[in-house]
């Protein structure tokens, strides 16, 4: 379907004092549009690190990641920002809703700060097909953690991003809702033809995936699918 995120010779190495501390060593993998990818390591192995540069969240010591065949790290801030208000989508494990807003008004948002008329109609349908139509007058806290992770899925999808970034999004889930989240995100990749590419540490996790990344001390230890 086509390369859609080109990540070449990527490094990010912390600096703690005098001691260098490498993060991520030398990786290179390419994102194909319509597949959920899964990118799997221990806590420490550089997954989320790796998901934060190749989301421009964080910025690499060495390499390039490029969508559209522009270098994303070579934008100033104000053309990063936009790309990922209007390029990307974020699922993350603490959910990030905003309290003071209903669910649909959460949803709304990316639309919101990117000056964008909502279409209606898509919007109910997001709603309606991850279950919480009923539920967009509600406020977050009225909400359980699979509700909001819910709401949180359908606000990464309002503005129809060409990619969903997903920082281990049922982290903060009892086992039957983290699976709810799991198939809900398979369901919207195959009617949306969505890109998916999610972090985890959980290899029944990863194994729900097309396409399998995993990460062991920073450097890609093998690929699966």
């Amino acid at each position: 379907m086509g390369v859609i995120l080109s990540a070449r010779n990527l490094q990010k190495i912390y600096s703690m004092g005098e001691v260098k501390v490498p993060a991520v060593k030398d990786i290179s993998l390419d994102i194909e549009k319509g597949y959920f990818y899964a990118i799997i390591g221990r806590s420490g192995s550089g997954k989320s690190t790796l998901l934060h540069l190749l989301s421009g969240f964080d910025k690499p010591t060495k390499g390039t990641v490029s969508i559209g065949g522009k270098n994303i790290h070579k934008m100033r801030d104000a053309q990063l920002s936009a790309m990922r208000r209007e390029k990307m989508g974020f699922v993350f494990q603490s959910y990030n809703l905003l309290p003071e807003f209903c669910v649909e008004e959460n949803i709304r948002m990316p639309l919101y700060l990117n000056h964008e008329k909502a279409d209606k109609g898509y919007i109910r349908r997001l709603m309606e097909t991850l279950g919480i139509y009923e539920l967009r007058l509600k406020f977050p806290g009225q909400l359980s953690g699979g509700e909001q992770q819910r709401a949180a899925i359908a606000r990464a999808l309002a503005a129809r991003p060409d990619i969903i970034f997903a920082d281990e999004p049922t982290g903060n889930l009892d086992q039957q809702s983290g699976r709810d989240v799991l198939r809900l995100l398979k369901i919207m990749k195959k009617e949306l033809g969505q890109t998916i590419v999610l972090v985890t540490h959980d290899m029944e996790i990863a194994q729900t995936a097309d396409r399998v990344i995993e990460i062991q001390d920073g450097m890609i230890k093998g690929r699966g699918a």
